[in-house]
């Protein structure tokens, strides 16, 4: 679950998805030049300019998890990383749903599945180099994939594991900090020549491509190998992208000079353009002071991309021409409600559907502030960036205002078939962090709903520091099962948009631990859904993938497990000084990759 924020937030958990069409975006995107109106980087690039500006600046309200590309696991660092790393594949620089497809980096183009998608390979540009003026050879993919993924001294660690789980390891490698030996290596892995790298699956996975965006894919030279040091001691680090690390200090700053050995013959599709001779990014700046110097121009943007305050919100959209600089873009997080299937009466399907039917989506919007950065009223469980989305609504009533008397007839059908059972009182889980005001009034608002219908619905929070959420309240299932927690109110977003990347952990076996740490509270294991998912991992053709996932986003609606309540949208605000900018549905946020200035200096 990719961070958006350091510490999960008002609708955000895990701060990281990746998660759409904000308000007023087209289908599928421009790559023209868009005048400075409202949303006009949800479907255009705004300020398109070819020129090399002087000095960026930016501002960031926190700072990063790590400047390890294996290791950091936040949207932030995986939109702004692109500036100084490469991975082997890219999303695409474009506005609107284009921005969702897939293009080469360091590697040509997207790989095609063999043998039932568990073979893939890739051939990497043969003149890519690192900072240090080193050619880039498929070893040392390899080598950073390995460091990343197959650690077991935890030396490095805190990404994603999705390679770890995927690929095969007969020789049970145990990674290069343990196993010295540099001939030695996963068996998933083959690098039978400089440019060429082939990856072997233990299943099917059709997604595979979309792994090769992961900044874990960003090649690292053993020899300058600094553990976990690495990403700190910056004049031992080698880069790879358009720009280099000058300087970086915790917590207080980044630089970014150009990157004197970038060779641009190495990315014929342009992924890495400079369009700045220098980029400056204060870190631990104070929110509310980003705001006025955004307002003001004295910096380019917020890169943490979790939208103005709301009293700043107010004033933009008050003015006209502060309103013309603003973008209401989604951010790929949704909020929901897991249903628990083992928790009587949801076991019953009639109970779960009747609570569809009861929630007034419209109440929860207004809520959680509106259409315009609260979000806009979600139906299905796939969010409306995701590359398998179709538009649904099994719940469907005129203004998302629910309809009380269809879910009391499906309560009373309930109580009809669970008898003596029957208990209409069960716990609305969330959490209670400071910065969740959104959320309990969300909950205050579907408690109303639901005991206006004949349950009776109490509201539990729950600490979410160091994730006690889902290690050891409602995401571990003898707690759930013994607090009788029926619903837990919570957000999410994917490491990559896709129907595995958005559904399984959330909807699948896959999601549950007797341990804790469940994040598919709904603790349901289904055969259909999950026979959906797996057809979709086979499948031969991108169509048939997104057709399967779209199905088991349609069957998981119908049996009413997953309540969908907004698809998230934050206001973002680009000043006139900023070049190129862009909404990334990829990243939910502006695309920083291709941003420039119109200053000088």
């Amino acid at each position: 679950m990719l961070k958006k924020r350091i510490l999960a937030t008002v609708a955000v958990i895990g701060g990281v998805a990746l998660t759409s069409t904000a308000c007023g975006s087209s289908s599928g995107g421009s790559s023209a030049s868009g005048a400075a109106q409202y949303n006009a980087a949800n479907a255009s690039i705004v300020n398109a300019s070819s020129t090399v500006g002087g000095t960026l600046k930016l501002s960031d309200s926190s700072g990063f998890d790590s400047l390890d590309p294996g290791v950091t696991y936040e949207a932030t660092s995986w939109d702004l990383f692109r500036m100084f790393d490469r991975t082997m594949l890219a999303f695409k620089d474009k506005p609107g749903t284009a921005g969702l497809q897939l293009e080469g980096d360091l590697a040509t183009g997207p790989a095609t599945g063999s043998s039932n998608n568990t073979v893939w390979t890739y051939h990497i540009q043969p003149n890519a180099k690192f900072s240090d003026g080193t050619t880039i050879t498929s070893a040392d993919i390899k080598y950073a994939i390995e460091r990343s993924n197959f650690d077991s001294t935890a030396t490095v660690h805190g990404g994603p594991s999705y390679f770890a789980s995927l690929l095969q390891n007969s020789t049970n490698y145990t990674g290069p900090f343990k196993d010295k030996n540099a001939s030695d290596g996963v068996s998933g892995i083959e690098t039978p020549n400089a440019t060429t790298i082939t990856f072997k699956l233990n299943q099917p996975f059709a997604d595979f491509n979309y792994l090769m965006t992961l900044l874990q894919t960003s090649p690292i030279e053993r020899s300058k190998e600094q553990g976990s040091s690495y990403g700190t001691n910056i004049s031992g680090d080698s880069f790879t992208g358009q720009y280099e690390v000058q300087s970086y200090k915790p917590g207080s700053s980044l630089v970014l000079v150009p990157n004197p050995d970038f060779d641009s013959s190495s990315d014929p599709n342009k992924v890495h353009v400079r369009y700045a001779s220098k980029v400056v990014l204060s870190l631990g700046v104070d929110a509310s002071t980003i705001d006025q110097d955004l307002l003001q121009g004295s910096t380019g943007l917020d890169v943490r991309g979790i939208g103005v305050s709301s009293s700043t919100q107010a004033q933009v959209l008050g003015n006209p021409k502060q309103k013309a600089n603003a973008d209401d873009a989604t951010t790929g997080f949704q909020t929901f409600m897991s249903v628990n299937t083992t928790v009587a009466p949801l076991t019953n399907l009639a109970c779960r559907q009747a609570i569809e039917w009861a929630v007034n989506k419209q109440q929860v919007q207004d809520v959680s502030g509106g259409s315009v950065g609260g979000g806009t009223i979600a139906t299905t469980v796939l969010p409306t960036n995701n590359t398998a989305y179709v538009a649904q609504d099994q719940y469907a009533t005129g203004g998302h205002e629910g309809d009380a008397a269809k879910a009391k007839a499906l309560v009373s059908t309930c109580k009809s078939e669970l008898g003596s059972s029957f208990n209409p009182s069960f716990a609305l889980a969330t959490y209670n962090t400071s910065d969740n005001k959104k959320m309990i009034a969300a909950a205050d608002v579907i408690q109303q709903n639901l005991d206006a219908i004949g349950f009776n619905v109490t509201i539990n929070q729950y600490s979410y520091g160091t994730g006690a959420f889902f290690t050891s309240d409602a995401g571990l299932p003898s707690f759930a099962s013994s607090h009788r927690i029926g619903l837990s109110l919570w957000a999410w977003g994917a490491d990559f948009p896709t129907g595995y990347g958005y559904m399984d952990m959330i909807l699948t076996k896959d999601g549950i631990s007797s341990a804790g740490s469940s994040y598919d509270m709904s603790y349901w294991d289904s055969s259909t859904f999950d026979g959906y998912m797996k057809a979709a991992l086979s499948a031969t053709s991108t169509t048939e993938t997104n057709a399967d996932y779209a199905k088991a986003d349609q069957y998981a609606m119908s049996q009413a497990v997953i309540v969908p309540l907004l698809d998230q949208t934050d206001l973002l605000y680009r000043p006139t000084d900023t070049t190129n900018v862009t909404v990334s549905q990829a990243y939910g946020m502006y695309d920083y990759n291709i941003i420039g200035t119109t200053a000088s200096n």
